[in-house]
């Protein structure tokens, strides 16, 4: 995903110290802890990791990007008048599980991925609703082609997908709501219409899908695969870090989770000119009835994710504000109080938590292939802001 809403016009890629015996999980009784040197790992070997979730049976899963294809689907113009670029296609997209304690990772499914421009875009976050497990996939349309031609959307691509005993199955292409509704109303002369279906939440039985393409919260039934917009998110307007006018930037929604209050909350990864503007990024506040928003956390960077911890707090990761290795976890607050609680993480996609607080956090969402990993933090909600 960061690295395609990155490169895009329009954006749419050691053990901890232990706690006192008396840790009581759901408690305010937790004892603050130093952040380690280094998690343990418990999943590698993945391309371009995206999304983590943690089901009912503390088995841990990640979704990759995938590594495109082989199949050229198209092309895309070249930089800077170059020669064009292949589009490729394959199913080299991958959900895997494993242990939360560690082992063998096993691939549940895998799934279509795309070679663009920017870089491979395929699988990205996953979530679990009434015992079913869904997943974000994929980013549509590519450009016309030299000859005028409009190549057809892949199934699987720009899309909602269930992960059924036989196989995947698409339950909401999100690329044709986008097409025919368009809500954030950019002409599509000037790449308006994009879907890149990315965080996801479930809440009262329907899934919530933040599309970083579009620029909008969506609400998917996963009975009917009925579509609606929750919520558009307006343009970001900036202040560059030098002063002088506010700059508009595309306000891209990446992750979503449902807070304490029941409302949702989705990080903005600030698109375009903002992107470089250090304290761009934000949180927000969304009613998931009215679609009504307003501003919780601000002067963040770079987000990729937010989820609501077992402390009930809120923690946003924060991607690579100053290059690789400086990606973060943050501790968000009321009042926009903000605590960075881990540091040093490299490319840190997404993160999930289990019931006592220990954080398994996706790294090296942007990297060579093979590199990414899940690392787990014991203890994470306890430790001391840095």
């Amino acid at each position: 995903m960061l690295r395609s809403v990155q490169g895009s016009g329009r954006p749419a890629l050691l053990c901890a110290p232990l706690v006192c015996a008396s840790l009581l999980v759901g408690c305010n009784r937790v004892t603050p802890v130093t952040p380690p040197a280094h998690g343990t790992v418990v999943m590698s070997g993945l391309n371009g990791p995206q999304g983590v979730y943690l089901d009912e049976q503390d088995r841990l899963w990640a979704i990759d990007s995938g590594t495109g294809g082989t199949t050229v689907i198209g092309s895309f113009p070249g930089r800077g008048g170059g020669a064009p670029v292949p589009a490729t296609l394959g199913t080299t997209a991958r959900v895997l599980r494993v242990a939360s304690s560690g082992g063998e990772a096993s691939v549940v499914v895998s799934l279509p991925s795309l070679g663009t421009l920017y870089g491979m875009v395929g699988g990205a976050r996953i979530v679990g609703l009434n015992g079913q497990v869904y997943v974000t996939n994929g980013q549509w349309p590519l450009p016309p082609q030299p000859d005028g031609t409009v190549p057809a959307r892949p199934t699987g691509v720009a899309a909602v997908v269930r992960l059924d005993t036989g196989g995947p199955a698409e339950v909401a292409d999100l690329y044709t709501w986008e097409a025919g509704t368009n809500p954030d109303g950019v002409p599509a002369a000037e790449g308006g219409i994009d879907s890149h279906p990315y965080g996801v939440a479930a809440l009262d039985g329907q899934l919530y899908v933040a599309d970083a393409a579009a620029n909008d919260l969506l609400r998917v039934d996963p009975v009917t695969g009925a579509v609606k917009t929750v919520t558009v998110f307006a343009p970001l307007q900036i202040t560059p870090a030098g002063g002088g006018a506010p700059v508009s930037s595309q306000a891209v929604p990446t992750g979503v989770t449902v807070g304490s209050d029941g409302a949702l909350y989705v990080s903005l990864y600030p698109g375009g000119a903002g992107e470089e503007v250090a304290g761009s990024a934000q949180v927000v506040r969304v009613d998931p009835s009215s679609g009504a928003q307003s501003v919780y956390a601000s002067g963040l960077n770079s987000l990729t994710d937010v989820r609501r911890g077992p402390d009930g707090n809120l923690y946003a990761v924060s991607f690579a504000p100053t290059g690789p290795g400086s990606g973060a976890v943050i501790r968000l607050k009321a009042d926009n109080v903000k605590e960075t609680v881990l540091g040093g993480l490299n490319f840190p996609t997404s993160l999930a938590f289990n019931s006592r607080g220990d954080a398994f956090i996706s790294v090296g969402g942007v990297g060579a292939p093979g590199s990414g990993k899940v690392v787990r933090y014991d203890f994470l909600t306890g430790y001391q802001a840095q």
